[in-house]
């Protein structure tokens, strides 16, 4: 991998539509999930931990996460585990919505949904050399039996410098000093707002809640854009209703945002009982300029 990167930096290519690109996996973990049951599944919460980068100076295009046993299948609710959520921030940068928060940039996230990102052609998150990843998991465990599982994801990658760089803008319901809020039961929704100190184009979007969530949607309030709306689809597993895939959008661009505009995150639920624990986020890709 790294002979590939260095003989694409070398030729010096410009910004093109559509840059060659590879993948490649990488296996975090292990964590071995406490037992538990239906009502009291086991849990492993809000493991923080080093994590390697899949480059040392690249542009990821695309990310694609799993949580898998040792032998590489998939671990799911219906042989126990549940990727409740992790989250990939780098801590050599400051989160662009919320610069005060410990957890730096956030930039790759996902819940059990597992969302697949890809960006548009042309665009790209920059990885630099001195870049510090860290992740943040919460994994859950239906089964009575203990479970020893590994995130992995899957990075689509070009060389360093060939796509227009985009940075993360995570638009959260709960606000900057939790994900985390409450809702009754039946039909609720939940915003919040953040004056936007960047402008430039976002490209892509994805949403996610936990189960009762209907859906979750960004607008720009000062324009009358919508950003994206990102719907949740459910299914069951291991005897359970639960949410198996959060919408994305992606465009070039979804919408144009200004400095100063204010960008709104509205979360809908219809719970079937009063919660405490639920989220609303809609994590964008935003190319400045």
């Amino acid at each position: 991998m790294v002979a590939f990167l260095a003989a694409l930096a070398g030729t010096g290519h410009a910004l093109a539509a559509a840059p060659a690109t590879q993948t490649v996996t990488v296996r975090y973990g292990p964590w071995t999930i406490p037992g538990g049951t239906m009502d009291r599944p086991g849990e492993l919460p809000n493991v923080v931990s080093a994590a390697p980068k899949p480059c040392s100076n690249c542009d990821i295009v695309g990310e694609k996460p799993d949580l898998v046993y040792a032998d590489g299948s998939t671990a799911d609710m219906d042989s126990g585990p549940m990727l409740h959520h992790f989250v990939i921030s780098n801590l050599a940068a400051h989160d662009t919505v919320c610069p005060l928060s410990p957890l730096g940039d956030r930039i790759w996230a996902s819940g059990d949904e597992r969302t697949e990102k890809t960006m548009p052609d042309g665009y790209g998150m920059p990885v630099k050399s001195y870049d510090r990843w860290a992740m943040l998991t919460d994994l859950m465990n239906y089964s009575a039996e203990p479970k020893t599982v590994y995130i992995s994801i899957t990075y689509t990658i070009a060389a360093a410098g060939t796509t227009t760089p985009v940075r993360s803008l995570w638009l959260d319901a709960g606000g900057c000093l939790t994900s985390d809020y409450s809702v009754p039961a039946g039909p609720s929704t939940h915003t919040w707002s953040w004056t936007s100190t960047v402008a430039g184009r976002i490209v892509f979007a994805n949403g996610h809640q936990h189960a009762g969530g209907v859906h979750v949607k960004a607008a720009d309030d000062t324009t009358g854009a919508l950003i994206c709306d990102s719907p949740a689809t459910y299914d069951t597993m291991g005897g359970m209703r639960t949410i198996v895939k959060m919408g994305t959008c992606s465009g070039d661009p979804l919408a144009t945002v200004a400095r100063g505009d204010r960008l709104t995150v509205t979360s809908y639920y219809d719970s079937p009982a009063a919660r405490n624990d639920v989220m609303g986020i809609v994590h964008a890709y935003i190319a400045e300029g």
